[in-house]
């Protein structure tokens, strides 16, 4: 009796043993990763992120770009620094306003379509990561992001930013994907300039998915 009992505790911690060991050794399959996460991150209603973008300009590092800014379902808001100004805006019910940097008063624009595609083109960060086709995903092995476990992934993508495209090349993408629900919370995009091959660097971050974030617009 003593033997079976002996005998049925070996096989069941070599059971969890096993178990143990898979888990540790399992590895996505990079490319699904990646294209499921995108598909995640494309599909929030809502969601916190910072953008921060730098560029070698006559061999001096410049932040073009660094800014926080806010996502609810067609509603954003944005501020920081844009190309060395001072920017907050605010995209509510298809009216944009901007905070003007020197009396800080609120200007509201019409509703027009063209100043919301310029809008979302400068400060959507989801617009930098639409992707024609990924081509080779790298599984890079496992960082931690603000604490968090993230699968690292790169890729060399052809993009589906119209923008992008007329001003940059060699595109070099590597996304965090948080292990715990698939989805992005860092990206890093570098690339090159057309004109002078001077490189690029952007990097996203992403947090409070799916919170209501309750953007409303401002007294003007």
């Amino acid at each position: 009796m003593k033997k079976r009992s002996l005998l049925l505790l070996i096989v069941i911690s070599i059971v969890l043993v096993g178990g143990v060991g898979v888990r540790l050794l399992w590895q996505p399959h990079p490319s699904e990763w990646v294209a499921h996460g995108l598909e995640r991150l494309n599909g929030t209603a809502s969601f916190r992120y910072s953008m921060t973008e730098h560029q070698l300009i006559d061999g001096k590092d410049r932040i073009l770009t660094q800014i926080q800014g806010e996502k609810d379902g067609g509603n954003r808001h944005i501020s920081g620094q844009l190309v060395g100004s001072e920017v907050e805006m605010i995209l509510v019910g298809g009216t944009l306003y901007n905070k003007d940097p020197f009396s800080k008063k609120w200007v509201r624009f019409p509703n027009s379509p063209g100043a919301q595609d310029v809008f979302l083109a400068e400060i959507d960060p989801v617009s930098s990561l639409q992707i024609k086709e990924l081509g080779e995903v790298v599984l890079k092995g496992q960082e931690k992001v603000n604490g968090e476990k993230a699968w690292v992934c790169t890729f060399n993508p052809s993009v589906q930013n119209q923008i992008m495209e007329e001003l940059w090349k060699d595109f070099a993408y590597t996304l965090y994907i948080r292990k715990s629900d698939q989805m992005v919370i860092k990206a890093i995009i570098q690339a090159k300039s057309k004109d002078k091959s001077e490189p690029m660097s952007l990097m996203l971050e992403f947090k409070d998915f799916g919170q209501k974030l309750k953007l409303q617009a401002p007294s003007v």
